[in-house]
């Protein structure tokens, strides 16, 4: 899933959003909203006093310390404070980019035309725009209507390096999490992710890898920039026509990403090449 859950508040404890999608945090809405504003505020204190910021928090579970565990980034807009928790393999501040959208995008509009004596709340509809860009709704739209001839694309390139062990293929969103796999199962991919740790920056169709030990053989995780863009202003929902002036959250464009999960000693640049070269026009719109 990527995303686990969110939670948005005014400073002074007052909660707006708090909403979680998965077990893993099925006794974080127990928790007191105060007690998370006190929490953010000692924190936020302590890496003042020697001017730092505190952009992400590492959890780890008591009882099981080889699992994966949760990231949780955390980020003031004014008098609103966020804790986005995500699995550990996502790029985090590409995640706080799209906590950013939110708050410029829905929650400080709304904050603009409160007054005093209203309480801040989120309608049906608002929570969903929250959810469609936390889990790339734009992108998932755009593989979902491709998927046939995405995984037809996946059978030739098997069939073409057949003699190359290819355990399974993923696209993932800007941020890296899962849109879409084949082959290989959902937690085992997470699981390969989690273990890869964090990649560089990566250019329009530049691969990189990195051979993950989960047993007692490596296996090769593979990755490029597939140079498949999502127009910011898609995810966000601001038409052309809108007269709202314009800034540089709505322009640009994010990147999709491919992998491909695959034997150590397999020989990745070629079928890296052949992957762009098949998806590309069945994914970009020319």
């Amino acid at each position: 899933m990527g995303i686990l859950g969110l939670s948005i508040q005014r400073t002074n404890g007052i909660p707006i959003m708090l909403k979680t999608w998965t077990d893993k945090l099925s006794s974080f809405g127990e928790i007191d909203s105060m007690l998370t504003a006190g929490f953010m505020s000692a924190i936020t204190s302590f890496a003042d006093s020697f001017e730092q910021n505190i952009d992400f928090i590492q959890l780890s579970p008591k009882n099981d310390p080889d699992t994966n565990g949760i990231s949780a980034v955390l980020h003031y807009f004014s008098d609103v404070m966020v804790i986005c928790f995500a699995e550990p393999y996502l790029f985090l501040d590409k995640v706080k980019l799209k906590l950013q959208w939110i708050y410029e995008n829905l929650i400080e509009k709304k904050l603009q035309q409160l007054s005093p004596t209203n309480v801040f709340t989120l309608t049906g509809e608002e929570e969903m725009y929250i959810e469609d860009i936390l889990f790339d709704k734009v992108a998932r739209l755009l593989i979902e209507e491709k998927k046939e001839e995405i995984i037809d694309t996946f059978l030739n390139i098997e069939k073409y390096f057949y003699q190359e062990e290819i355990m399974g293929f993923s696209i993932n969103s800007f941020d890296n999490s899962i849109i879409f796999e084949y082959k290989i199962e959902h937690q085992e991919l997470q699981n390969l992710l989690c273990n890869m740790g964090r990649g560089g920056r990566v250019k329009d169709w530049e691969v990189q890898y990195k051979p993950v030990w989960i047993g007692k053989s490596p296996i090769l995780v593979s990755y490029t920039n597939s140079a498949v863009k999502i127009p910011v202003a898609e995810i966000i929902g601001r038409s052309d026509s809108e007269e709202s002036k314009e800034t540089p959250l709505d322009l640009g464009e994010v990147p999709l990403y491919y992998y491909i999960i695959t034997d150590i000693d397999c020989s990745i640049g070629p079928i890296m090449e052949k992957l762009n070269t098949l998806l590309h026009p069945i994914l970009v719109d020319y």
